[in-house]
């Protein structure tokens, strides 16, 4: 069995730092260890000035695993984007501690309806975006959003966030691959671009540099701005509008094609709202080690006490579905290691078919 570790903390983002340096000498953290304050001369690319403690911003990425877009239910694509970012190979592991992604989707929420008649869920309003006031300059409305390798400012606000996922610093028509130029890809490959990118943001946000792949990953967005064909099922239509992920112009990020909804694509998830702090921050709330005995079927985790009264072990299969637990009320008394007075072990005996599977995910949650 393949056993993989998740956790979650209720109410908690955990924070690591990166460090750098204020004018008064503080250290500042961004959350989950991937925002580089030092980045930009170290100035906040929303206000102007330095990055301080209390400073806010986003994070976002295209996801790795695709969805089909069936759904009249935008909690899917919502729970689909944070459990992507729960498997996260983008950060440094604190990642796994996150909540409240959303997915980037118009949804349609009535399949009984026809299209353009259905009711329509706007990620603008899930993700909490809706103020566009003063436009994508510097200073509008909401906060900058940085892209996985912690240094790419891709939106310097909400206005800035639906200008196609452009890069504020250089503008849309900065030439970022000239036609004809070649790279190397993914795998070594030397490749030549077909025609100019003028901008692709989320090309690096694995650190593999530009391939010269023109177009990367579709993802679903329901067509960004003028909601054409959004996902889910409506009595007249079941195709769903993409965008690409390295579109050679601001629009086709957004909306490209349209295609079936039975298909499966990426989408692209947002942050809630992250915090820069000060100071020392504290470790993750993660399973630290976990031990599986496939001989008596039991697996042994281990993970940082806190004040908490006691502790739910839940399991999943694919990482959004945590409705199965396999103890729902682990104290401190259960401690098999209790000379270690930070973190709590215990083993617990996996039973009802979870013993039979190929693979399976541990969630520790806080009561």
């Amino acid at each position: 069995m393949k056993i993989l570790a998740t956790t979650n903390k209720a109410a908690c983002l955990a924070a690591l730092a990166i460090a750098s340096l204020s004018p008064a000498s503080a250290q500042l953290a961004g959350q989950y260890g991937i925002l580089d304050v030092t980045a930009n001369g170290g100035i906040n690319p929303n206000t102007g000035v330095a990055w301080a403690e209390g400073d806010q911003y986003r994070l976002a990425f295209h996801t790795a695993g695709k969805i089909n877009a069936t759904s009249n239910d935008p909690s899917v694509y919502d729970d689909f984007a944070t459990a992507q970012a729960n498997l996260s190979p983008l950060g440094n592991g604190s990642i796994v501690t996150s909540t409240g992604w959303t997915a980037m989707l118009y949804v349609n929420t009535d399949a009984t309806m026809a299209q353009g008649v259905s009711p329509v869920s706007n990620p603008v309003d899930r993700a909490g975006t809706t103020d566009r006031t003063n436009g994508a300059a510097l200073g509008g409305a909401g906060v900058p959003v940085y892209a996985m390798d912690g240094t790419s400012c891709i939106a310097r606000n909400n206005a800035d966030i639906y200008n196609g996922w452009s890069n504020p610093f250089n503008g849309d028509t900065t030439l970022r691959l000239a036609a004809g130029s070649t790279n190397n890809d993914s795998d070594g490959n030397e490749v030549a671009a077909s025609q100019n990118v003028n901008f692709s943001p989320f090309l690096d946000q694995f650190g593999l540099g530009d391939t010269a792949n023109i177009h990367g990953p579709d993802v679903w967005t329901g067509g960004f701005g003028s909601s054409v064909n959004p996902a889910g099922d409506t009595t007249d239509e079941l195709r769903t509008s993409h965008g690409n992920t390295n579109a050679n112009n601001s629009g086709r990020t957004w909306n490209r094609f349209q295609r079936n909804n039975t298909d499966s694509k990426s989408v692209y998830a947002l942050s809630g709202l992250l915090t820069v702090g000060t100071g020392s921050p504290a470790p993750p709330f993660a399973i630290t080690d976990i031990v599986y005995s496939p001989e008596s079927n039991e697996v042994t985790l281990t993970w940082p006490k806190t004040r908490a009264t006691s502790y739910i072990v839940k399991v999943s299969t694919d990482m959004i579905d945590w409705e199965m637990d396999i103890d729902d009320d682990i104290t401190e008394a259960e401690d098999e290691n209790p000379a270690d007075d930070t973190q709590i072990t215990v083993t617990l005996v996996l039973t009802g078919g979870n013993q039979d599977l190929s693979k399976l995910f541990f969630r520790v949650e806080e009561q």
